[in-house]
């Protein structure tokens, strides 16, 4: 009798039913009025297409302007078939795309706060849109960007600190330019040490360009911020400062150069989740 077929990778399950969606985005944070008008990042015209500029126009660029962040994300991937992964604040997508892409029976999602932000990464990577960005501000010609099909991805709007995934759910977490714009960071590692598996890995890259007093005095130099996380069940596996980045802003050549930290760390196999 022959064996049966291996059955097929189950996508997106690890995402319950949410609260409520809007086209086809599940919102598992109801964000207010107030918190959409002062969220600069749900702004389509200024920050989803300079974004969009940044992470999908490669040929505009000679190449990806942030593709050491790409490889240094890719090392510490899992050799593991059939993994979940995750990136918290994934802005238009690029990076948890390229995986979703490279490895077709992984299980991948990308979280983000603005609602701008996911409807671009979803009509790119998953609908298959072509987009047309207005770049001409930037001093670039009109330029069409040819989607994707990617059954293996999902996104979704929620708070980096109350995730929607089950507990133990994913072996590899990452955020990026993330944890220096939110209000309460070892409340959201806190989150991402609960829904990372034992064994399992989270990878931060951040400029640390807080944002507040307070932010500054807790958590720089980065040595305070990485002896929080050893002693909250996280072995540290690498860290890398600086990690120069460069983001370009025009067509002139104007860019900004990124101090950032990266560090990765590997949960503890008895740790919570």
């Amino acid at each position: 009798m022959a064996a049966a077929p291996p059955s097929a990778p189950r996508f997106g399950h690890l995402l319950p039913p949410p609260p409520t969606e809007r086209r086809g985005i599940p919102l598992y944070y109801d964000k207010t009025e107030d918190e959409t008008r002062r969220d600069v990042y749900e702004r389509y015209d200024e920050l989803v297409t300079r974004q969009t500029l940044l992470h999908l126009c490669d040929s505009l660029h000679g190449g990806y302007p942030l593709q050491p962040l790409l490889d240094y994300i890719s090392r510490w991937l899992p050799n593991r078939p059939c993994i979940s992964i995750a990136d918290i604040g994934c802005s238009v997508g690029r990076l948890i795309g390229e995986f979703a892409t490279l490895h077709p029976d992984w299980d991948c999602y990308g979280i983000d706060f603005s609602y701008q932000m996911l409807r671009q990464a979803r009509d790119y990577w998953v609908l298959g849109k072509t987009l047309a960005p207005n770049l001409l501000r930037f001093g670039y010609p009109l330029t069409e960007l040819n989607g994707r099909l990617l059954p293996n991805l999902h996104f979704a709007l929620a708070d980096a600190c109350r995730l929607p995934f089950p507990n133990g759910s994913l072996d590899l977490l990452w955020s990026t330019f993330l944890i220096d714009r939110l209000n309460d960071i070892p409340a959201a590692t806190g989150e991402w040490q609960r829904v990372v598996r034992p064994g399992g890995r989270l990878v931060m890259v951040s400029p640390l360009n807080f944002l507040r007093v307070e932010q500054w005095k807790n958590h720089h130099p980065p040595i305070k911020l990485i002896d929080h996380l050893l002693h909250t069940g996280w072995k540290l596996i690498d860290l890398t400062d600086p990690l120069l980045l460069f983001e370009p802003m025009d067509a002139r050549g104007n860019q900004v150069r990124w101090h950032t930290f990266a560090v990765v760390l590997q949960k503890a196999a008895g740790g919570p989740g």
